[in-house]
């Protein structure tokens, strides 16, 4: 008789009574098939925050597959909360302490726990006036303080964090408190408001390892402005300060905020190329987004389905990745149907609910950013300069030898961890396993004195690549094992992947390893890397396994790699 597999266990810990979330926390869950959609909460004793987090496997059945951590300041330190109030003093130990319960949530998550934390509301006491201005403009002061302790004591450690306090600014701090039921059952908050951050939570613990989107595809006309610039003329399309078209404006503002954390936007227009660069030049006053914001563009009367694709081709992007953003409904049902797995966002002719629209764009909620998303745009146009050089040399290897190639190969820090995660979970075609891990999981990795990661940062002439590289090996005594290998298609073809393959074997060499083992696992995309190990000297053992002996030697000429000391 076969066993059932468990199902996810999410701890829950909180500071006040959080049972009637957990009902929305499921379905939130459910209703995303998310990570842990079969999954069961239980909660830990209450007010029990430290304790659990000292000792995540203490407070459940067993060790807890996610850990949901939910706080207020008045509940965990209210007795200092008061004196402070009462006394006027500094608050420098009451600092400490939050830093402290922050850098406790950090270290469950750097071993390997996916933990979603809340960030608290400024506190809300029965007793005092929210009114008051000899104590509501301090409170308010000190929240910002407390908030930034919590999460410096967090630090890099890969925690999802979820704005208790902006959900109940957004509420409205009257509909979100029962003063009677916190009174009685320690349950500070109204039946709707719980089902509010129920429901919030279990977002955030279905996104735990999925992508967030990459591409914002937008049209231009009646989107970006107001108006068909082929008829209007770009002096009487509508965008600027002036009502209405500063709902459109509004609307730039958003994409642009969303391009400086981590998406990239893409321009999709029926429209004659000249008309739209004339917007771009003649309303620069009155416009947010110019050319140069957009890291590709088709501009031409094709098919907006075929352009989505296109782009993807260019940016070496699933169109899974993307979101359309058009006025038009026939083009939204053709790229529906065409691209279903593109999400398609309708914009509508209400100035308000257009300047609303990127509000609405909840995928990106809890997206955590590296310093690689914030560049993407600039990287992916400087590509285009890499494939017109490369279009221009004599050949392929005259084009790498006059890339100026540099890999820097490291092994990674809590800081690195989302960024590492992040590749591991979105490279699909030089992968060599496809064995996808969470922040916690790579976390853990990067800790582990079995394990040994390595990241690679790659730059030439052109400008820096990023974090583009990534690779998991388990050390045994006599035999390193590669478990996970793979790069970013933008470096493919360029030698990255040997140098980081020497190091590891330079590495495992100097570690008394006389062997590395490279294991292939084939997936749907990967086919490209089915020979990898045997055109590099490799020797088939088994299924998917392959072994070479120590020394190895693969590094290009035109690759330059540094090691940190």
């Amino acid at each position: 008789m076969t066993s059932q597999p468990q199902r996810t266990l999410i701890g829950l810990t909180a500071t006040f009574t959080a049972q009637p979330l957990i009902r929305p926390l499921l379905a939130a869950i459910e209703a995303a098939g998310g990570a842990g959609a079969d999954a069961e909460v239980v909660v830990a004793d209450y007010n029990q925050v430290h304790q659990t987090l000292m000792d995540p496997g203490s407070s459940f059945d067993r060790p807890p597959d996610r850990l949901l951590v939910m706080w207020r300041i008045e509940d965990l330190f209210g007795s200092a909360l008061t004196a402070w109030l009462v006394d006027s003093g500094e608050p420098t130990e009451l600092t400490d302490d939050v830093r402290q319960l922050g850098a406790l949530v950090g270290q469950v998550a750097a071993g390997g726990v996916p933990v979603v934390a809340t960030v608290p509301p400024v506190p809300h006491l029965a007793w005092l006036d929210p009114l008051d201005t000899r104590s509501s403009i301090r409170v308010t002061v000190l929240h910002g303080q407390l908030v930034a302790a919590f999460l410096d004591g967090i630090g890099a450690a890969p925690v999802t964090l979820v704005d208790l306090c902006a959900l109940e600014r957004r509420h409205g701090t009257e509909r979100a408190h029962d003063t009677r039921n916190d009174l009685m059952y320690h349950q500070p908050f109204t039946g709707e408001f719980s089902r509010a951050l129920g429901t919030l939570v279990g977002e955030a613990l279905a996104g735990l390892g999925r992508p967030v989107p990459k591409v914002l595809a937008v049209d231009a006309d009646n989107t970006l402005w107001g108006g068909i610039v082929g008829e209007d003329g770009a002096a009487g399309i509508v965008v600027g300060d002036s009502f209405p078209g500063s709902g459109f404006r509004a609307l730039q503002q958003g994409l642009a905020y969303q391009a400086a954390n981590g998406a990239v936007l893409a321009l999709v227009s029926k429209n004659n190329e000249s008309d739209v660069d004339e917007v771009f030049d003649s309303r620069s006053g009155d416009m947010v987004l110019g050319r140069a914001s957009f890291a590709a563009r088709r501009v031409n009367w094709d098919s907006k389905a075929d352009n989505i694709r296109s782009i993807a081709d260019e940016l070496n992007l699933s169109v899974d990745s993307f979101v359309f953003i058009d006025d038009n409904d026939v083009e939204l049902e053709e790229v529906r149907q065409r691209l279903p797995g593109v999400r398609v966002v309708k914009v509508s002719d209400e100035p308000s609910e257009i300047a609303e629209l990127t509000a609405t764009l909840t995928g990106f909620r809890f997206a955590r950013v590296s310093s690689e998303d914030r560049e993407r745009t600039g990287m992916f146009q400087v590509e285009a300069e890499r494939r017109s050089a490369a279009a221009e040399a004599p050949s392929h290897a005259d084009f790498l030898a006059s890339l100026a190639l540099t890999v820097r190969l490291f092994e990674p820090t809590e800081a690195h961890v989302a960024r590492v995660a992040q590749l591991i979970n979105k490279t699909n075609q030089f992968n060599l396993t496809t064995v996808r891990r969470d922040d916690a999981e790579v976390a853990a990795l990067v800790a582990s004195a079995s394990h040994r990661v390595y990241a690679a940062e790659v730059s030439d002439r052109f400008g820096g690549y990023g974090l583009v590289a990534v690779a998991v090996v388990e050390c045994g005594a006599t035999r390193w094992t590669v478990d996970t290998l793979l790069m970013s298609c933008r470096v493919l073809r360029r030698g990255v992947e040997d140098a980081i393959l020497q190091g590891i074997a330079e590495d495992a060499a100097v570690a008394g390893a006389s062997t590395v083992r490279g294991r292939y696992r084939p997936s749907p995309k990967n086919g490209q890397v089915a020979t990898f190990y045997t055109d590099r000297g490799f020797r088939e053992i088994g299924e998917g396994e392959y072994d070479a002996r120590l020394p190895l030697a693969l590094e290009a000429e035109h690759v330059t790699v540094l090691r940190d000391a």
